[in-house]
Parts: structure tokens; C-alpha cells; sequence
């Protein structure tokens, strides 16, 4: 393992430890809160610090275990357990917005007295600040590491915060009309958001644990061929790209003149690899297959000093991110 993705996963496991203890401290609050205000809405809001904490637990376990270096039962490194931690918090997330809809029903039911308002919205509000903080906090630095664990679990702090801006509100107005049925309904309300982040957090985990193309980095990739291009790559086609963790591993076909030595054609890759890897802080694992020329048309070639050349060079070829990724020779555009 390079030293860079070290260094990334100890910045990224330190941030989640400072995370973790804060979010003990924001949980205690809410916990407070609730008891000298017997709110639905308040509990509900307590229970998902419980689905914070347990998230980012197992986060900084996953960046941890993710940073370990290849073996001979993972190949590929253990950075896709990030992913795995994702799919949890939002599971866990998931559960939480069912959980509170069952009780906020059922205490729909019940005229239950709420008490101590004002300490109550006092509280809410203190660990609403809390909770922007490090939400902010993890998603910047999930996007500094390029990580996924981290950026969802600061969105899902980002989204309690605004739970828990809407529980202030609801207290607010019980407290302005003494209807008693707007804390529950107020807890449905944000349950039915708590379970659309969740899902979408879920979703998120299950498209990276299945390779789902991701066009940022290929557009990425575009861009860095587009400055570091060299005329002996004729064409590059069929590019699959993988993440493991901060890793990312890609593969390609590469049309090269076919006259070229074993010596040359390594060189040319070697060169490939040091201008992605330079774009990617040494983040980047290629793997190239290499095919001759011969069976494409002259016209496209750029080679200038090419002994085998029938036709003069008339099209510059025109790499995108659509047709970079298709396992087809040569089907690339001219202008």
C-alpha cells in the first residue's frame, strides 16, 4: 500500500474518532431532553443518535480494516469494505424512520402531556449545532480522501440537523396552540425523511459494491489522456474502472503500432500509468491489453514516421467518456 492511501486512512479514522466522541456527547443531550419533556418527537430524534453512533463505529472500523494492505484471500485490497459501512448506516437508517413511525402511530393514540418546552427546544437546538458541525466536518473530508463512508455519514448528520430543526419548530408551535397530536404527526413527518435518506444512502453503498460506472472519474480520466496523450496510442477502448476504497483499479485495451518491440509497448504503458497515477496522488492500478494496429485505417493513426503506413493521417481520434468504455475496436469518433 502506497504511502498516501496510508496516510489517508489514519486522517480519515481520526476524524471518525473525534466524530464518534462528539456524537456520545450529542446523544446524552437529546437523551436529556427527552426526559424532561416526554416528546415523541424528541425521543424519536435520540433514537437515531443511537443509529449515529453505531454508524460511524463501524465507519472507522471499515477505514481502518479497508487500509490494510493485499493478501493472498483479497487481491484487491479490502477497501470495498467502505461500501459495506455505508450500506449499514443506511439500513440502520432505514430502520430508524420505520421504528419511529410505529411509535409516533401508536402514541397518535394517547394524549401525552409535553413538559419543560423551552428546555427542550434549548437543548434540540444545541445539539442541532453540534450535529451541522460535524456533519460539515465529514463531508469535507470524505471529499479531501474521495470517501464515500465519510461523505454519508456526514450527509446523514446534515439530514438529522435538519430533523432536529424541525422538532424545535414543531415544539415551537405546540407550544404556541397546545395541540397535542402535532408531536406525533411531527414524528411521522420526519420519519418518512429519515426513511428516504436512508434508502438513498443505501442505494448509494449497493451501486459501488456492483461497479456501477461512475462518470465523474471517467470524465476524470478523459481529461488527464487529453493532456498526457502520446501518438503512439492509436486507440484506447473497453476502459472498466473499479473502486476499492480510495484505489481505483482500471483496465483497458490499447492499440499500439504493431511493429513495436515488448520493450516499447511496456514503456508506452508505463507512461500511461505514471501520467494516471500523477493525476490521482498514486491512487490508480492498470491494467492494459495491448492489440496491434493493423486492423484499423491508416487515416486515424497519428504515427508520423510510420515505414508501413497505406493512407496519409486525416482524423485526430476523439476519446469521450461514452466511448472510451465500450468493448469495441476502433468505434471511436473523428472530427
Amino acid at each position: 500500500m502506497n504511502t498516501n492511501t496510508t496516510t489517508n486512512a489514519i486522517q480519515k479514522a481520526k476524524a471518525l474518532r473525534w466524530v464518534l466522541i462528539l456524537s456520545v456527547f450529542v446523544m446524552l443531550i437529546k437523551f436529556v431532553a427527552y426526559f424532561i419533556t416526554l416528546s415523541n418527537a424528541i425521543l424519536s430524534d435520540a433514537l437515531e443518535s443511537i443509529v449515529n453512533i453505531a454508524a460511524t463505529a463501524f465507519a472507522l472500523f471499515s477505514v481502518q480494516f479497508g487500509s490494510r494492505s493485499k493478501d493472498s484471500d483479497h487481491p484487491y485490497g479490502h477497501g470495498k469494505i467502505e461500501y459495506v459501512a455505508t450500506g449499514f448506516e443506511g439500513a440502520l437508517i432505514f430502520a430508524a424512520g420505520v421504528f419511529i413511525i410505529i411509535r409516533s402511530v401508536k402514541t397518535l393514540m394517547f394524549n401525552i402531556q409535553i413538559n419543560h418546552i423551552e428546555e427542550g427546544m434549548l437543548l434540540s437546538s444545541a445539539s442541532a449545532v453540534l450535529l451541522f458541525i460535524m456533519g460539515s466536518f465529514l463531508k469535507r473530508k470524505g471529499k479531501q480522501f474521495d470517501s464515500i463512508t465519510l461523505i454519508a455519514d456526514g450527509q446523514h448528520m446534515i439530514v438529522d440537523t435538519l430533523t432536529t430543526i424541525g422538532i424545535v419548530a414543531g415544539l415551537f408551535i405546540y407550544k404556541l396552540t397546545g395541540l397535542i397530536w402535532i408531536d406525533s404527526v411531527l414524528g411521522i413527518l420526519l420519519a418518512i425523511y429519515i426513511l428516504i435518506n436512508g434508502f438513498r444512502i443505501l442505494k448509494i453503498s449497493l451501486d459501488h459494491l456492483m461497479d456501477r460506472a461512475d462518470p465523474e472519474i471517467m470524465n476524470r480520466i478523459v481529461n488527464v489522456l487529453e493532456q498526457i496523450k502520446r501518438p503512439q496510442w492509436i486507440d484506447i477502448h473497453n476502459m472498466r474502472i473499479q473502486k476499492f476504497g480510495d484505489l481505483l483499479h482500471v483496465d483497458c485495451h490499447m492499440t499500439l503500432p504493431f511493429y513495436e518491440t515488448l520493450d516499447n509497448v511496456h514503456e508506452e504503458i508505463t507512461q500511461l500509468e505514471r501520467g494516471l497515477n500523477k493525476a490521482f496522488d498514486n491512487r490508480v492500478e492498470l491494467f492494459v491489453h495491448t492489440d496491434p494496429c493493423q486492423q484499423i485505417p491508416c487515416r486515424i493513426c497519428p504515427v508520423a514516421e510510420c515505414k508501413a503506413r497505406q493512407h496519409p493521417f486525416e482524423h485526430r481520434v476523439v476519446w469521450t467518456a461514452e466511448n472510451l468504455s465500450l468493448n469495441q475496436k476502433h468505434f471511436v469518433q473523428t472530427n
